[in-house]
């Protein structure tokens, strides 16, 4: 598994990407967030997949 290192503000509390993150990725975020970390490390696979899901989502409502 290959991970990347993501800022825990920019998706955590963004209620916009919530219907495209996978649970891994929310948890990691929730956990960082509490614990005051501004980056924490996720899956790159599935962060790779979550940014395409978003940018279809965004895509539908141009």
């Amino acid at each position: 598994m290959s991970t990347i290192q993501i800022k825990t503000n920019d998706y955590y509390g963004n209620p916009s990407y919530y219907s495209v993150m996978p649970q891994a990725i929310f948890d990691a975020l929730e956990l960082a967030s509490l614990n005051g970390e501004v980056y924490t490390n996720v899956d790159k696979e599935q962060f790779d997949k979550m940014i395409d899901n978003y940018k279809l989502k965004m895509n539908k409502y141009e």
